[in-house]
């Protein structure tokens, strides 16, 4: 059989033209493996003071486990009314856990949207994330609804590459609708059992009530079983005969409506926690009470917390309290707390903030308080979300483009140093 070998020219030119195409080819790679997080629809016109709705959707090149996102808007023309779970989390039955995030609307972000599987399950098919329904000031314009601060997680905890939509919003004239329904909840405080809290029924994202037969001298332990609601059980000893107690315990899409002001630090859950009628949950009924929660792991991996520095605080006497809170234990998806408390009101999950979010809420104030343009607040969205989509994603890009262009390499050579064609 005969064998021909190349001339040097020959090798310079094959290897010229493989590289050429190694490149094309690694260029493709980088811009099509990305996950995409978008806003629907893209653009749409209102009227002023009107209600209108936005969806945020994930359409994952690779299957993933958990999001987590921040949405910036204008809050001068744009506030928000309400955030609702997607459904692209419960595709195929799969249970998990959404938090809406936090409603900044003084700053126009919604902060911390969040979402995991449970068990490690991956979702691989598109799907709506979250539906934010928003109102229209009388401001006339146009105003963009960003996307900033985006993490998606597979099953390890490991963040893949993702590229953002935004959308425009054009308010317009104020146009014929039906009037929005300004009526606001009491601000009443009180420990209801199953009746009326006080809560604005509009910041309820869930309700579960509990009751139990008391007898004094015993230990009393209420459990919850729902998988969004963060308290896994109440726990005190019982001081006197008391009959059907009721607990109840409201877990929130905002701080309470009852109280005047946010907890300081990264906000995991808030929620209202009442243990009989008014007057019941007192030093003379109960003593040694308890409050056991749980905490994501993929929540506290992405946000980068230390578990030691979560706490539950409550809301008494027009002030926070941070409770002491000791860690408890673990499952797989879970880490479990307890805290005590002296007593039951409106209650927030916290975490310290980590040093990127506190700087984010600084330049934030910082622009508020310059006054600066339209533009120039654009330019700083823009900039925000270069940042954070460039550090989640280039180590992951950088990989998978190194084994590509490492591997093909190889092959380049092999070939060459045989220098013959069979």
């Amino acid at each position: 059989m005969n064998r021909m070998k190349y001339s040097p020219d020959s090798y310079r030119k094959i290897m010229f033209l493989f590289f050429v195409l190694i490149l094309i080819y690694a260029c493709i790679l980088t811009t099509s493996a990305e996950s995409v997080v978008s806003i629907s629809p893209s653009s749409q016109s209102i009227g002023a003071n009107q209600e209108f709705d936005v969806y945020i959707n994930i359409d994952p090149e690779t299957p993933i486990a958990g999001a987590q996102l921040d949405i910036l808007y204008d809050p001068d023309m744009l506030s928000v009314s309400s955030v609702n779970e997607g459904d692209f989390f419960k595709q195929d039955g799969t249970m998990s856990i959404f938090i809406g995030g936090t409603v900044d609307d003084s700053q126009g972000r919604v902060n911390g949207l969040f979402a995991v599987t449970l068990g490690k399950a991956e979702i691989s098919t598109e799907g709506t994330f979250a539906h934010i329904t928003f109102i229209a000031s009388d401001t006339k314009g146009d105003c963009v609804i960003d996307i900033s601060n985006v993490i998606l997680s597979n099953s390890d905890g490991l963040s893949v590459p993702v590229t953002t939509h935004t959308a425009q919003v054009t308010i317009n004239e104020n146009t014929p609708s039906s009037p929005i329904d300004e009526t606001t909840a009491s601000s009443g405080g009180g420990g209801g059992g199953g009746g009326d809290t006080g809560e604005d029924a509009n910041n309820i994202a869930l309700k579960e009530v509990k009751k139990i037969y008391i007898i004094a001298d015993t230990d009393i332990i209420y459990s919850f079983d729902e998988n969004s609601n963060p308290i896994s059980s109440i726990n005190y000893r019982s001081l006197k005969n008391a009959g059907f107690i009721t607990s109840t315990i409201e877990v929130l899409k905002d701080v309470s409506s009852t109280v005047s002001e946010k907890p300081e630090g990264l906000i995991y859950r808030n929620m209202n926690i009442w243990i009989g009628k008014a007057g019941y949950a007192t030093g003379t009924n109960m003593d040694d009470m308890r409050i056991s929660f749980v905490v994501l792991k993929n929540w506290i991996t992405v946000n980068d917390v230390d578990p030691e520095n979560i706490h539950l605080k409550r809301y008494h006497a027009g002030k926070w309290e941070t409770l002491d809170t000791e860690i408890k234990g673990e499952n797989e998806d879970f880490i479990i707390f307890e805290a005590k408390t002296p007593g039951f009101s409106p209650f927030a999950i916290t975490a310290e903030a980590p040093s990127y979010i506190m700087e984010d809420e600084v330049l934030l104030n910082e622009e508020s308080d310059s006054k600066i343009t339209d533009q120039e607040e654009e330019n700083s969205i823009s900039i925000d979300n270069s940042v954070s989509g460039s550090t989640e994603t280039s180590s992951a890009k950088l990989a998978q483009n190194s084994s590509l262009l490492f591997c093909t390499s190889m092959l380049i050579i092999l070939f060459l140093r045989r220098g013959k064609l069979i």
